[in-house]
């Protein structure tokens, strides 16, 4: 009988008026129901919608350093217009790994090019205007160069 009762289709006169429901009875009904709209063809696709508002503004809501080794995150929030980020980004591990000591970064500038702040801009008394033009990129090599 069990068996019977929840394989019924829909009634819509289940529960009667007045009746005791059970949860077989209502459970039987809801779920001959939901295949009722199952059964239901999708129709075509409708139009797409029309196209928001352009963003007028993105900035940064906050950065805040994770735990080493967690991943990072991010989150956006928009308030009409307004676009605001907000980032979680892991530190890094600390220790022979990932930590940086004078001494390393000593060791590291040792290796690069020697500072160029001893050198002089180059002047030389000349109106030839292509001589000067390779005298200002020099000038403009030397200062980009300083440390």
């Amino acid at each position: 009988n069990l068996l019977l009762y929840l394989t019924m289709p829909f009634d819509p006169n289940i529960p009667a008026d007045g009746a005791f429901a059970t949860g077989a009875a209502l459970r039987n009904q809801f779920n001959a129901l939901k295949a009722l709209i199952d059964a239901i063809p999708a129709g075509p696709p409708g139009p797409a919608g029309p196209q928001g508002p352009a963003f007028s503004s993105v900035q940064i809501g906050s950065v805040t350093t994770g735990a080493p080794g967690t991943p990072a995150a991010a989150a956006v929030n928009t308030f009409g217009n307004n676009v605001e980020l907000s980032f979680t980004i892991p530190a890094g591990e600390t220790g022979a790994a990932g930590e940086v000591t004078n001494a390393s970064l000593a060791g590291e500038i040792a290796g690069t090019a020697r500072n160029p702040n001893t050198v002089a801009p180059l002047s030389l008394g000349t109106t030839d205007p292509q001589i000067t033009a390779i005298v200002d990129k020099l000038n403009e090599l030397i200062a980009a160069l300083a440390r």
